[in-house]
């Protein structure tokens, strides 16, 4: 829930209850502790002038929050929602692309990309596929062809990022340029015989795409470390 996950609403919320409590207390109009009789603090707790002033204080506190809840925080957090599943959309249809290695996965509308792609076990476990070069060359092509159709869409996405906070614009930053270095590989792709294709997924000298599949998966590895940072995953995990 983002009011505990976010220091501010936390701040907030806390702020909010320990003004509901005293104000409980005081309305309640409970018996002055006995180590308190005949003391400055039992003159206040029992002045009556004291507890209005403390009761509207509080009061006017839950008030102002219970507005807060329902003018800004909950459209707001409604709108950055909707801006998440956009760019959540984007970033998942070169993966999705990769994934299901589709020949023409880059015309897919991100509206209907399959979005599991980022889940946390998915990434975590592709990202350690990449790692040991344990993934075939078709995936890898379908990817970057994905990400060349939709370069100028993460481009043109930042403003969205930027709506969600500065920490969400600079990786989303990060996000193009791994999106631009993968996508450059688009018309660099050398020649392969029809003879030489069945080498193409193997380490043999022989393969003429060896390394330039070695661009693909890593320019893939570094976008896909990318989208686990941009989903707030923790980086330990299979790494």
């Amino acid at each position: 829930m983002r009011i505990l996950n976010d220091r501010k609403e936390r701040n907030l919320l806390i702020l909010t209850l320990c003004a509901l409590t005293i104000l409980c207390v005081v309305e309640a109009n409970f018996d002055i502790p006995g180590f308190l009789v005949d003391t400055n603090a039992s003159y206040f707790l029992t002045d009556e002038s004291f507890k209005r002033i403390v009761s509207g204080l509080c009061l006017s506190i839950v008030a102002a929050y219970v507005f807060y809840l329902f003018i800004d925080f909950i459209p707001r957090a409604a709108a950055e929602r909707d801006t998440r599943v956009v760019l959540d959309s984007l970033l998942a249809a070169i993966l999705d692309a990769y994934s299901r290695c589709r020949v023409f996965g880059r015309e897919t509308p991100i509206s209907h990309v399959d979005k599991s792609v980022l889940l946390e076990s998915w990434l975590c476990e592709h990202k350690a596929l990449l790692k040991n070069r344990k993934v075939k060359f078709l995936p890898l092509k379908f990817a970057m062809q994905t990400a060349d159709s939709r370069l100028e869409d993460f481009r043109h996405a930042l403003p969205l990022a930027v709506s969600l906070s500065p920490k969400h614009a600079m990786q989303w930053l990060v996000i193009i340029d791994k999106v631009r270095l993968l996508a450059e590989n688009y018309a660099l792709q050398p020649e392969v015989s029809e003879e030489q294709f069945h080498l193409v997924d193997t380490d043999s000298d022989d393969n003429p795409l060896k390394l330039y599949k070695s661009d693909l998966n890593f320019r893939l590895l570094e976008l896909v470390e990318q989208a686990i940072e941009w989903r707030g995953y923790s980086t330990n995990e299979s790494g």
